[in-house]
């Protein structure tokens, strides 16, 4: 095995940082303009395939032919053969499957090189895309029953050298994607499968949470040259751009249907190899964290560090995954016993600091036992004054509250602000962008976050009936620079708000990912309404990792034991009792401009019932109050009574004991005195 190994190549390793365009740049029209992708849109890096050994590099031939599916399409293939006697058994051949929106020629130079180091190699266009016929069906059971297909067909090449009995598959997002759902479908006849970002969820994983990705409209709007679509498809990006509940629903129903394979998984008894990347702007890796386990054949797997739609690079993690990769060739192609079912089936990398350039270091570690099960829930809470505590705020009965605006003006629309590329005068003067910071004390020691967080929230929202929220997670480092690590995004499709707002609590998922937190780093959690940062601007641009909601209103956040983020943290043998991982922080961990004037607002909402918030500003050090009277002058309530230093403050006041009618709150600091009036509804 090591003389095997030895025969690697500096070539070998060019090709696997270089990598080839699996997924192709390509153009999408809005208002009937063409609009650019940024760079390097949906690119991923395949391995170098290892030598045949023994074998010394041949010359190759390249066929073209056609392959006409169960329905008269005609697709269109290529075939790389070594120009030499097959060995007894056929050449060990290999299906390349390209990514979405590219064509057989993305693969064709790397079939050539792989047929001149003893392969038989081939891959095709697939339906609706490239100079295949038919209509794209967006990665379904369509194009996986087309893949079964071409694969019975090559199987009976065994004239031009094909190994029918050792031929391995490999591909990327749709290219990894369409073989596994063929075997999950059964009946599939090939000796391996090399599966990467492509998790049996991936269609949910676009729409998750009620949000839709950036990604998965450039992927509906392609242009005619880059991929054609059935009916159903074309229909999807009307759906997302109506900004309507009905249509949502429809996104919501179609979208996923013979697409994702998550119940169908278990079926496979073909050898599996699976990597995904924590960084993947398609497709949640939490998608595979939460199903792997369905998987009943051979499987090794792989989580972290994959050049797949925008994940970063990792020169060490590159080369431990040449060996891990070409293992599972020797394994299963050349029937040599290496160790890639034997070592830890769960393989991964998190991220941490140091930054280099413009990426996270790696670490690697392995685990015996599913990741999602490696770790415990550290919970956090969202208290007032910006701050991430491992306890709950303390507002009793009267919680402190914190407000979220969604300001859209002028009936601006998603598809005026996908068309703007969320950047310029327009889009600036019509969305404004709104953010809440909440911090932690700094880390006692180093912590590992391996899994997928969860956020449980608890709000009333004025906008309807979408309402979004964007909670980013940063890594600040004892300098003060902060670094974005990952995210959680959440839209409400079913907001309902009148004289009877309605108080709810949400819990979602965010994607899964591994970081490792140093000590002495705080962890900051960003709440915005537009979900961009500068570090996937190389991939994004001025764009956001999901579409934004565009309905104007203002959610009040209730600071309670009902409002805080759960962190999957892997134990680490030392304290990991949550208290005593943080420094506590009593100073304001964000920038809060001290009022130059005393003040105090209009309540909001107005009407309200039985619910709404008081907002006022003191300019210095005062005691403070805050009492309510009905229209007798009789008071029915204080709200505040007590010493305040200078800043803005938000107080929730809850009339569910009051009557319907008018009533008056008076706030008195020092020789300043306001009354306001607000009126109750029930």
């Amino acid at each position: 095995m090591n003389a095997i190994k030895s025969q690697f190549t500096q070539k070998q390793l060019i090709v696997l940082l270089s990598g080839l365009l699996f997924l192709f740049v390509s153009v999408y029209t809005s208002y009937s303009q063409t609009l650019s992708k940024p760079e390097g849109l949906n690119t991923w890096t395949p391995n170098f395939l290892p030598q045949v050994p023994g074998d010394n590099p041949y010359t190759a031939t390249r066929t073209n032919f056609t392959i006409t599916m169960r329905d008269g399409v005609i697709i269109d293939c290529l075939k790389w053969i070594p120009n030499a006697t097959a060995p007894a058994g056929g050449w060990p051949t290999v299906i390349m499957v390209h990514g979405y929106g590219d064509s057989k020629e993305t693969l064709s130079e790397f079939c050539r090189q792989q047929a001149e180091y003893g392969y038989y190699t081939m891959t095709y266009s697939v339906r609706g895309q490239g100079l295949s016929g038919g209509l794209s069906n967006l990665i379904s059971r369509t194009e996986a029953m087309d893949f079964k297909e071409i694969v019975d067909f090559l199987r009976n090449d065994t004239a031009n050298g094909v190994g029918r009995d050792k031929i391995l598959v490999m591909g990327g997002s749709q290219g990894g994607a369409v073989p596994l759902m063929a075997a999950s479908m059964g009946g599939l006849n090939v000796k391996a499968i090399i599966n990467s970002v492509a998790p049996p969820n991936f269609a949910s994983s676009w729409i998750e949470n009620g949000c839709v990705k950036m990604t998965l409209l450039w992927t509906i709007e392609y242009n005619q040259d880059t991929a054609r679509y059935n009916g159903q498809v074309n229909r999807m990006s009307d759906w997302i751009y109506a900004e309507n509940k009905q249509y949502w629903d429809s996104l919501a129903y179609w979208l996923p249907r013979d697409r994702d394979f998550t119940n169908i998984l278990s079926n496979n008894n073909i050898p599996l190899l699976v990597e995904a990347s924590w960084q993947d702007k398609f497709f949640n890796a939490d998608g595979w964290l939460q199903n792997i386990h369905l998987v009943n054949s051979p499987m090794s797997s792989y989580m972290g560090a994959v050049q797949g739609h925008g994940g970063e690079q990792s020169l060490t993690e590159d080369q431990w995954h040449m060996d891990w990769f070409n293992n599972f060739f020797f394994q299963n192609l050349w029937g040599m016993q290496t160790n890639i079912f034997s070592q830890a089936k769960y393989q991964y990398a998190s991220t941490t600091s140091p930054v280099v350039g413009q990426y996270w270091s790696f670490s690697h570690d392995s685990s015996q036992a599913l990741l999602k099960s490696v770790s415990q829930n550290t919970r956090l809470y969202f208290n007032n004054n910006g701050k991430l505590k491992t306890t709950a705020n303390n507002g009793g009965w009267l919680p402190d509250v914190d407000l979220f605006t969604n300001d859209i003006r002028n009936n601006y629309t998603i598809q005026q602000a996908v068309y703007d590329e969320f950047k310029g005068t327009n889009f600036t003067n019509n969305f404004k962008i709104d953010k809440n910071n909440y911090e932690t004390g700094a880390l006692t020691q180093d912590m590992e976050m391996t899994g997928t967080p969860s956020i449980k929230m608890d709000y009333i929202a004025t906008a309807k009936p979408f309402v979004q929220f964007n909670f980013q997670v940063y890594e600040v480092f004892p300098n003060g620079s902060a670094r974005f690590v990952t995210r959680l995004n959440y839209q409400d499709r079913n907001n309902s708000y009148g004289f009877l707002p309605e108080r709810k609590q949400v819990t979602f998922r965010g994607q899964g990912h591994s970081h490792i937190f140093k000590a002495g780093s705080k962890i900051r959690i960003v709440l915005t309404n537009l979900d961009r940062t500068t570090e996937e601007t190389p991939f994004f641009g001025t764009n956001p990792f999901v579409l934004p909601a565009m309905k104007k209103g203002v959610t009040i956040m209730m600071l309670t034991n009902n409002f805080y983020i759960d962190m999957p943290v892997k134990p680490s043998g030392g304290d990991n009792t949550p208290s005593t991982m943080f420094m506590e922080d009593n100073t304001p961990t964000v920038e809060n401009t001290n009022p130059t004037k005393f003040e105090l607002n209009q309540n909001f909402p107005n009407p309200f019932n039985p619910n709404t918030v008081i907002s006022y500003s003191i300019a210095k050090a005062e005691k403070v109050e805050l009492r309510v009277y009905d229209m007798l002058g009789k008071e029915v309530q204080i709200l505040v009574n007590d010493v305040k230093n200078p800043g803005s403050y938000n107080v929730v006041f809850n009339a569910a004991n009051l009557s319907s009618g008018v009533y008056f709150y008076r706030l008195t600091a020092g020789s300043f005195t306001d009354i306001k009036k607000m009126t109750l509804v029930k």
